[in-house]
């Protein structure tokens, strides 16, 4: 059976800035956190805007880049996230696994 690791696998991206595993770590536990203070408010991000989040906390695209994928202004990079969305829900995997 096909391991967390092997099925994220296919979801890495070219890293466009460097982060080490620890700052990925420690950036990653934060975001979680803010996610379950917003939630605890009603006002949880959808998981489109996470997945963007985690993408950026990776360091694959530029914080500019993610804000203009959040803004809609990249359609491409909107049905990219959408279909990864997707692919996450069928592998049984969320944002969270990212």
């Amino acid at each position: 059976m096909t391991n967390r690791t092997e099925l994220l696998k296919e979801f890495d991206r070219p890293k466009v800035i460097s982060y080490t595993p620890e700052e990925i770590a420690i950036e990653r536990d934060s975001y979680r956190q803010i996610v379950a203070s917003f939630a605890l408010e009603n006002a949880e991000p959808k998981d489109f805007y996470k997945v963007i989040s985690m993408e950026r906390i990776r360091g694959e695209p530029t914080e500019e880049q993610a804000r203009a994928i959040m803004l809609g202004n990249l359609p491409e990079e909107t049905e990219r996230i959408q279909a990864k969305l997707n692919r996450l829900a069928e592998l049984g995997l969320s944002w969270k696994d990212l």
